[in-house]
C-alpha cells in the first residue's frame, strides 16, 4: 500500500472505527487513555483542532 506523506500546513481529517462497528471505547477510562496517547504521539508534531470520541469510532481534525 502506498501512502502519501502528510504535508505541513494542510488540514487532515483522520477517523477510524471498530470492526463491524464494534465499540473501541469499552470503559470511560479508555477515552482518557486514548487522549494520553494522542498527547504523546500526535501533539509533538501536529496541532489538534478538534476531536470527537464516540463509543465505536473517533474523528480527529489536525493541521
Amino acid at each position: 500500500m502506498n501512502y502519501e506523506p502528510l504535508i505541513e500546513g494542510n488540514y487532515y481529517h483522520i477517523y477510524n472505527c471498530g470492526n463491524n462497528k464494534e465499540n473501541i471505547f469499552i470503559e470511560e477510562r479508555n477515552y482518557a487513555y486514548f487522549l494520553i496517547l494522542l498527547k504523546k504521539h500526535v501533539l509533538p508534531c501536529s496541532d489538534v483542532l478538534a476531536f470527537c470520541l464516540l463509543k465505536n469510532h473517533f474523528h480527529l481534525l489536525f493541521i
